[in-house]
């Protein structure tokens, strides 16, 4: 005989009399109210009560009708009424009796943790549904060992990460005899990794997604930027001269600020866009827009009609014909060095410690390597630094401000360095409190990373002899003192594009002193193979 199933147990016996030893239906007592209200004793007769049971058994169900009419019937002479009301509670169906499916909620908290996850519901599986939860509980072994030390900073990522590798197991093995090859081969390629100590981490994922991160890790490990690796790439001193450095030693360009002479007001200079001699004047700079015409794009050789033509990227206009942009009569004093130090003094890095020890201010040693870069603008002082911003070695940000100027603003240049009037506007430090705040992260033996870092050096007027120059160590081909840009570097060894957006928001400051050190990353690398 087969074992009773009990699937009519939750239903009422239709028999009311039923006496029955082994009953598949339920035979649960139904409870009768008679609430009664009596007046006085008095001779009553009782309602007449009709009932019609209709039972209907059909398979699983059992339907059931009862209908109950009850009569009052006044009687002569009577003080009294008698109702008697029979409650029946309403039969139930297996439809109503049947359990709730269980919510979301309720099955998270079932499937625990500790336990390894369930196969989901798949229609057609490549593999028997058996074997893959073997091989889940294989792989959830592995990962919980793995993960022991983070589990809890996210206490799923054991069954997101089991889950997740042998769903990629299953859609790429074909036969049964592959698939269990391939599990066996991730668990013990999971039980090799080294134990994460934190979130992300290179050992977290599938083996697939391990991989690749700790080819990333590998790679960044082998460009860290240690001081005994990138010293090689350090400007010589002899060199200085030669890349247009200013020299350190130079005692000349050092002091106390005496003899100065602020701005080129009333000066005669050349003008740096259209090479017109011109005299500086602040005065009525609205009504002088105009004045110069020239193109702020570059020439490069080009074959037009069978001859070799030099053309302007700006317009694609040849040298030599009129500019395409309109603005004012602006210089700089160039490599001067000494013209440079009567508008500002320099200072070596070393002053400035000695200067901030001596007002009490707290004394940073410096970072053993950091990139700088900075935004230049035309003022009537000539070229003069309007932002600076220097990073570490990774490319967090330790110093990025703007330069408020003490005197009159020629040209801000926006379109190359990115500067608005509303910007300059909220600049809150001159230059020599721009210098101070960043030798607070630079010390006389931080190494400073940049492309054509001469020139950032004199806008900040700052001394110092430990430098690397991306533009030293990627050299022209034509080689000094011609150097290649940034961004062709950039494109050439790291595949990516900086300065893409300079014709409406100019160059950044923070991308350029990032993109520095990824190139220097890069040839440290390189040359470690």
């Amino acid at each position: 005989m087969f074992s009773n199933l009990g699937l009519f147990s939750t239903s009422v016996c239709p028999d009311r009399n039923c006496s029955r030893v082994r009953c598949l239906f339920s035979h649960s007592p139904l409870p009768l109210t008679a609430p009664t209200s009596f007046a006085g004793p008095s001779k009553t007769t009782a309602a007449s009560k009709i009932r019609d049971v209709s039972s209907k058994i059909d398979g699983i169900g059992v339907k059931r009708k009862v209908e109950e009419n009850c009569s009052k019937m006044p009687q002569k002479d009577s003080k009294k009424t008698v109702v008697i009301a029979s409650t029946r509670p309403p039969l139930s169906t297996p439809m109503s009796m049947a359990a709730k499916k269980p919510t979301t909620s309720a099955l998270a908290n079932n499937s625990e943790l500790g336990k390894p996850p369930m196969l989901p519901f798949i229609r057609s599986s490549p593999q028997p549904r058996t074997d893959r939860q073997k091989a889940l509980n294989t792989l959830y072994t592995q990962f919980s060992k793995l993960y022991a030390s983070i589990l809890h900073l996210s206490p799923s990522l054991a069954h997101e990460s089991t889950l997740a590798q042998e769903s990629e197991i299953s859609s790429l093995c074909s036969s049964l005899t592959a698939y269990k090859s391939a599990i066996h081969h991730a668990a013990v390629s999971i039980s090799r990794r080294p134990p994460p100590d934190q979130i992300p981490h290179h050992s977290i994922g599938t083996v697939k997604e391990s991989r690749a991160a700790t080819e990333t890790h590998e790679k960044e490990k082998a460009g860290e930027l240690k001081r005994d690796r990138v010293e090689r790439y350090c400007l010589r001193r002899e060199d200085f001269e030669k890349w247009g450095y200013p020299d350190p030693d130079n005692s000349l360009l050092v002091g106390e600020e005496t003899d100065t002479i602020p701005d080129g007001e009333g000066e005669s200079h050349l003008c740096d866009r259209c090479k017109v001699q011109f005299v500086v004047s602040s005065k009525n700079l609205q009504e002088r827009l105009g004045e110069c015409r020239y193109h702020y794009g570059r020439t490069a050789p080009e074959r037009v009609e069978g001859r070799r033509k030099w053309i302007y990227s700006c317009c694609r206009k040849e040298r030599g014909e009129q500019g395409c942009e309109e603005g004012i009569h602006v210089f700089r004093d160039g490599e001067d060095d000494e013209m440079l130090a009567k508008r500002v003094k320099y200072k070596t890095v070393k002053q400035c410690a000695e200067e901030a020890e001596r007002s009490g201010k707290e004394v940073v040693q410096g970072f053993s390597v950091v990139a700088m870069d900075c935004e230049m603008i035309y003022t009537t002082a000539g070229s003069s630094l309007g932002r600076v911003t220097i990073v570490d070695q990774n490319g967090s940000i330790l110093f990025d401000d703007l330069v408020r100027q003490t005197v009159p603003v020629l040209d801000l240049n926006t379109r190359f360095s990115g500067i608005t009037p509303e910007d300059l506007g909220n600049a809150l430090m001159d230059l020599p409190a721009a210098r101070a705040s960043a030798c607070m992260f630079i010390g006389p033996e931080t190494i400073i990373v940049g492309h054509g870092l001469e020139n950032d050096l004199r806008a900040l007027r700052l001394l110092h002899d430990k430098v690397i120059d991306t533009a030293v160590i990627f050299p022209h081909e034509k080689g000094a003192p011609y150097r290649r840009a940034l961004r062709d570097i950039v494109k050439e060894k790291l595949g990516t594009f900086i300065q893409d957006r300079t014709s409406d928001k100019g160059h950044s400051s923070l991308e350029d002193a990032k993109a520095t050190l990824d190139v220097l990353k890069w040839k440290v690398r390189e040359d470690s193979q």
